[in-house]
C-alpha cells in the first residue's frame, strides 16, 4: 500500500478516529484543531498535531496542511469555518479535499466551492443501518461499477444442495457470483465460484448485480 500524506482538520469524534485509523494504516497524518486539548489527545496517534484555526489561512499554512495530498475537513457544525478551510485548501493546491457536511445545503455549497468529495457520516450510517435492519440476509453492499453493487448474500434454503450451474443465478436473477464463503473446521474458506461449486447451509454468496436484481432475488428466495 502506498504511503500517503493526509491532513485532518477538526478533531471531534469523527476527525480524531479518522486520524488515528489512517495513522495505524501506515500513512503520514497531520491532525489540526483550534482546541489545544483535542490536539494533545490525538498527538500520540498521528505523525504530527498542530493547533490552528481552520478559518485562518495563515494559521493553516503554518501548520503545514498545504503539504497534504489529501485533506479531510471534519468541523462538525462550524459551517463557516468548513467553507473557508475548503477554499484555502483549493488555493494551496491540495488535490483531494473531503469535507464533512451537516446538511444538504451545506453539502451543495461545499461541492460548488471545490470539495472533491462531500461526506455526511450520520446520513451514510443511517442508510447502512436501515439496509441491515430491512435486509438481514444481505450481509454487505458496496457500490461497484455504475449501476451495479457488490453484495454478500446468505445462500437461501432453496439453493442448498445445488451447484452454481444448477442454481442458474445469472440467468434467473442477474447475479454473477464471484466467490462463495464457507465456514469449515472453525475457519472461513473463500471458494472460487465455479459452475460445480455446491451450495450449502450457511454459505455466503459474493455477487455482482444490479440493485433491482438483488431485491428481486431476495423477494423470490426468502430464508
Amino acid at each position: 500500500m502506498e504511503r500517503r500524506r493526509f491532513a485532518v482538520i477538526g478533531l471531534g469524534n469523527f476527525g480524531s478516529y479518522l486520524a488515528r485509523y489512517l495513522y495505524e494504516m501506515g500513512h503520514d497524518v497531520l491532525a489540526v484543531d483550534r482546541n489545544g486539548k483535542a490536539v494533545e489527545a490525538v498527538e500520540p496517534y498521528c505523525s504530527a498535531a498542530r493547533v490552528a484555526d481552520a478559518s485562518d489561512k495563515e494559521d493553516l499554512q503554518a501548520a503545514g496542511v498545504h503539504n497534504a495530498e489529501v485533506a479531510v475537513v471534519a468541523l462538525g457544525t462550524r459551517i463557516d469555518s468548513s467553507i473557508l478551510a475548503t477554499l484555502f485548501l483549493r488555493e494551496f493546491g491540495v488535490k483531494e479535499i473531503l469535507v464533512k457536511a451537516v446538511s444538504h445545503d451545506h453539502a451543495r455549497i461545499l461541492s460548488r466551492i471545490g470539495a472533491t468529495e462531500v461526506i455526511q457520516p450520520e446520513r451514510d450510517m443511517a442508510v447502512q443501518v436501515a439496509q441491515r435492519l430491512a435486509e438481514p440476509d444481505v450481509l454487505d453492499r458496496l457500490p461497484f461499477l455504475e449501476g451495479y453493487v457488490l453484495v454478500e448474500l446468505r445462500a437461501p434454503k432453496a439453493l442448498w444442495g445445488r451447484s452454481l450451474a444448477e442454481a442458474h443465478l445469472r440467468r434467473k436473477w442477474g447475479l454473477s457470483v464471484v466467490q462463495v464463503r464457507r465456514w469449515e473446521g472453525g475457519k472461513e474458506q473463500a471458494l472460487f465460484a465455479g459452475p460445480d461449486t455446491d451450495l450449502r447451509q450457511g454459505d455466503v454468496l459474493v455477487a455482482l448485480a444490479k440493485p433491482e436484481d438483488v431485491e428481486r432475488f431476495r423477494r423470490e428466495n426468502p430464508g
